[in-house]
């Protein structure tokens, strides 16, 4: 019933962003049917209006260039992106920053790898609500700190800019960005990617090993 609730991209994005699937149904059967890996579900959440949903078009995108081109308006509910650009194939859940949605995410952090936490660190009360969203998406989830990576996304900063972050994100991945860092979100997130896949092969190992 939860899942009902989740949101599908919008024909005249796919058109925009030819990059991004819209199902993960049509990704799970075009992966079952080749002998490549499944992709790894990766779940985009933070605050409203923090960006989530320019990042997500941006990294499941082949022909976005720049940030800029991939802002779009707000999500409701969520949206599952693929994405075939980095070092494992991604189901991207770009999930609305509304709490009207909150019965939704248990579901959306079902079976997932990796979370991106996304705020804005112009807006105070982004800064400090962030740390809600981690708690709530990893701690409570039990997945390792490694396996989550912070963009805090202004997108008028200029680049290089250390941005505020809440104390209770400290001692995590904390990349700034702005418009103008498509490239440098690229190469993080790409690093981000091998992160998961290394967790994700050693835990597939270790279940198989105990099943033996």
């Amino acid at each position: 019933k939860k899942l009902n609730s989740i949101q599908r991209l919008p024909q005249r994005d796919v058109n925009a962003f030819p990059g991004a699937e819209t199902r993960a149904s049509t990704a799970r059967r075009r992966m079952s049917s080749s002998k490549g890996p499944p992709p790894l579900k990766v779940s985009v959440v933070g605050p409203k209006g923090s960006g989530k949903t320019t990042l997500s078009n941006f990294l499941a995108s082949e022909e976005a260039s720049s940030l800029g081109m991939a802002r779009c308006g707000e999500t409701v509910g969520c949206r599952i992106l693929e994405s075939e650009r980095f070092a494992a194939p991604l189901e991207l859940w770009d999930t609305g920053g509304s709490t009207e949605y909150e019965s939704c995410w248990p579901a959306i952090m079902k079976d997932t790898a990796g979370v991106v936490l996304v705020y804005d660190p112009e807006n105070e009360g982004h800064v400090s609500e962030a740390a809600a969203w981690y708690d709530f998406f990893v701690k409570k989830n039990g997945l390792p700190d490694d396996q989550c990576v912070v963009f805090a996304f202004a997108p008028k900063a200029q680049p290089g800019v250390r941005q505020r972050t809440s104390p209770k994100l400290q001692h995590l991945n904390v990349i700034n960005v702005c418009l103008a860092d498509g490239p440098v979100l690229l190469q993080h997130f790409d690093r981000f990617v091998r992160t998961l896949k290394h967790a994700v092969d050693n835990n597939t190992k270790a279940a198989n090993a105990r099943g033996k």
